[in-house]
């Protein structure tokens, strides 16, 4: 594994999966912690071409992925899962136990959600929710798409999407499933709910595509309005979360309550990390 790391080899990494265990991992882990979990600069950059670098980055997170413990994300950082291409990550996590996966994907869901700077990632969010999802659907992750942090990741990526109406049409399951639990009481998900207002796309905060979904028969319109009232009196929720959710009700009632999308002209004030194409 050390001579594979130092000769940036990912295909050599991939060809080693089926004779790793875990008396291999833990000493080539703890062999490789320090420069796997090292930050990358340009002074690592010098010399190399775009692609040298690029299987630099690709060889670390497969290697980091291959041998780490379940918290590697949080350790070296979230390129383990993002960087390489969804084939590669599929393969290395196939050959780790069911048990670390499930271990990894919870401690990973749970390093992703805890990020305060969410702003600071931009559109990254929508780069980790679809890489995630992807794992997820291709049966390589099999995360509780009901569990908080699942939630937070949904909201902040699909936030980050241009368009969370879009991006739930094109995922029909979420629509099904994730987006009921989004009225059940869990601080997370109501503070990843309201922050979504603060960013300078009105037309594109999560109430807003809600009611929007349900407008165009995608969520039931009528479970919404209930779901909505229902979480609006729950006492299990701060003040603030249970009047945000007070307001889909009067949307969805009248519609002219939506903000109207521009068609051209600058953007309104506020967080301008990204703007709809």
């Amino acid at each position: 594994m050390v001579a594979l790391f130092e000769a940036d080899n990912g295909d050599g990494v991939l060809a080693a999966l089926s004779g790793l265990s875990d008396d291999v991992r833990v000493p080539a882990w703890e062999a490789l912690r320090r420069r796997l979990c090292a930050v990358l600069g340009p002074e690592q950059r010098q010399g190399l071409t775009d692609q040298a670098w690029s299987e630099r980055i690709r060889t670390r997170a497969l290697l980091a992925l291959a041998v780490g413990p379940v918290d590697v994300a949080k350790r070296v950082g979230s390129y383990v899962y993002l960087h390489p291409p969804a084939t590669d990550v599929e393969r290395v996590l196939a050959s780790r136990t069911r048990e670390w996966r499930e271990a990894f994907t919870e401690a990973t869901l749970h390093a992703e959600a805890a990020e305060t700077e969410v702003g600071l990632f931009g559109p990254l969010w929508w780069d980790i929710w679809r890489r995630l999802r992807h794992l997820e659907r291709a049966g390589a992750l099999r995360p509780d798409g009901t569990s908080p942090h699942y939630l937070v990741l949904m909201v902040r990526g699909l936030l980050f999407s241009d368009s969370i109406v879009g991006a739930i049409g094109a995922d029909p399951e979420l629509a099904e499933r994730s987006i009921w639990s989004l009225f059940e009481p869990a601080p997370v998900v109501q503070k990843a709910l309201l922050g979504s207002e603060r960013y300078w796309n009105p037309g594109n905060t999560w109430r807003v595509a809600l009611v929007r979904l349900a407008l165009t028969g995608i969520l039931d319109r009528q479970r919404l309005a209930d779901a909505a009232a229902v979480a609006a009196e729950d006492g299990r929720m701060k003040r603030n979360h249970r009047s945000w959710y007070r307001r889909i009700p009067q949307m969805l009632a009248d519609p002219d309550l939506l903000p109207q999308v521009p068609d051209h002209g600058p953007p309104p004030p506020g967080n301008q990390l990204r703007r709809p194409s």
